[in-house]
């Protein structure tokens, strides 16, 4: 028999645009500062565009990312930036230029976004003949992230008209002189991309990024099988062993990017006769992880294999099997360990039961 700790745990909140500013077009300026229609909520993630004419140096104010850029000779640059886990009332942010340039800027706001270290994957991409489309790719390692694009065209001053991709949408105007961005938040796990498309053929330059959402609004939560058989053998008497795999689905909607350990204990396998295995007989001698519908973020595990599970006639202290490194092990998440129980040759024969206990303790 196996008893495990098992608590509701809440939906995750989905990743939404709560705000997006005006787009900002500036000639000749050696900084450009985007604005916000409202003060931003602290916990929430700023998002910050910008794009010059040179391939100019950016700064960006204390706190802030650059999560990827591209240049592309004349086109210019397209950047984007964020600021995780924002402070709050900020309404405003001030990008400095390293010399006078042309830029535009936009800022946004987003809820739902991990709070630590929440970029996943950036690229980049260039055309330097003209064309109509770009395609720019990321990787998402889980459901449901927030991808962002940024283009830069080579339109000049008669403006352009740019279309995103199915299931993007605009974030920067899709009509502008040359510069537009877009956003999908609900990129699902694996390749992600985007193909721009703009009236008037051009150069590109081409730039996305994808957020790992924070599954945040629940708690800790295990689910763990109930039982779990290991077949039978026939003693001979040499040392011999039975294994199984045991299947788990910790799930952390806490959005605090605490990280977690999966813990085991049990008492003295015995038959009925009163005869027992030793201690030491069961060990976890390998771990893997698989992303299910409900991952935001992948555990990194950091346990080394085997492991003993402590055994005793009343279970003492409980080990850590699994765990789950700080801002990982977002959402839910399969855990499948593989148990080994050892049986000496002085065994005496019969069905042997133990009761094992698990539990998902908050903590790297």
């Amino acid at each position: 028999m196996l008893v495990f700790s098992l608590l509701a745990a809440s939906a995750s909140a989905a990743i939404v645009k709560v705000q997006a500013g005006t787009y900002l077009s500036q000639s000749a300026v050696t900084s450009i500062t985007p604005t916000l229609p409202d003060a931003s909520t602290s916990g929430n993630m700023l998002v910050g565009i910008v794009a010059t004419a040179a391939n100019t140096t950016v700064t960006a104010p204390a706190g802030w990312v650059k999560a990827t850029s591209i240049f592309t000779s004349g086109v210019g640059t397209t950047q984007i930036w964020y600021d995780a886990n924002n402070a709050g009332g900020i309404s405003s942010v001030k990008f400095t230029l390293a010399a006078s340039d042309n830029a535009v800027a936009q800022l946004s706001e987003w809820s739902g976004v991990a709070i630590t270290t929440p970029l996943n994957g950036s690229g980049t991409a260039t055309a330097t003949t003209n064309s109509t489309t770009l395609v720019v790719s990321a990787t998402a390692a889980a459901a449901n992230e927030l991808g962002i694009a940024s283009f830069g065209a080579s339109t000049g001053s008669t403006g352009n008209t740019f279309t995103p991709a199915s299931g993007w949408t605009n974030l920067m105007p899709a009509h502008s002189v040359s510069d537009t961005a877009d956003y999908d938040s609900g990129v699902g796990s694996g390749s992600v991309s985007e193909t721009e498309t703009a009236a008037t053929s051009a150069k590109w330059a081409g730039a996305i990024a994808t957020f790992y959402g924070s599954c945040g609004g629940g708690s800790l939560s295990l689910a763990s099988p109930a039982t779990a058989a290991f077949g039978s053998l026939t003693l001979n008497g040499t040392n011999q062993s039975v294994t199984t795999n045991l299947a788990f689905t910790p799930t952390d909607s806490t959005a605090s990017s605490h990280g977690w350990n999966l813990t085991g204990t049990s008492t003295t396998f015995t038959n009925s006769g009163g005869k027992t295995l030793p201690t030491t007989a069961t060990t976890v001698t390998a771990a893997s992880v698989a992303a299910t519908s409900g991952t935001c973020r992948l555990p990194t595990n950091s346990i080394t294999y085997p492991v003993t599970l402590p055994a005793a006639s009343t279970a003492p202290t409980a080990v850590k099997l699994y765990d789950a490194a700080a801002a990982t092990g977002l959402g839910a998440s399969t855990v499948t360990l593989t148990a080994k129980i050892s049986v000496p040759p002085n065994s005496r024969a019969g069905s042997y039961s133990s009761t094992w206990t698990f539990s998902l303790v908050s903590g790297p």
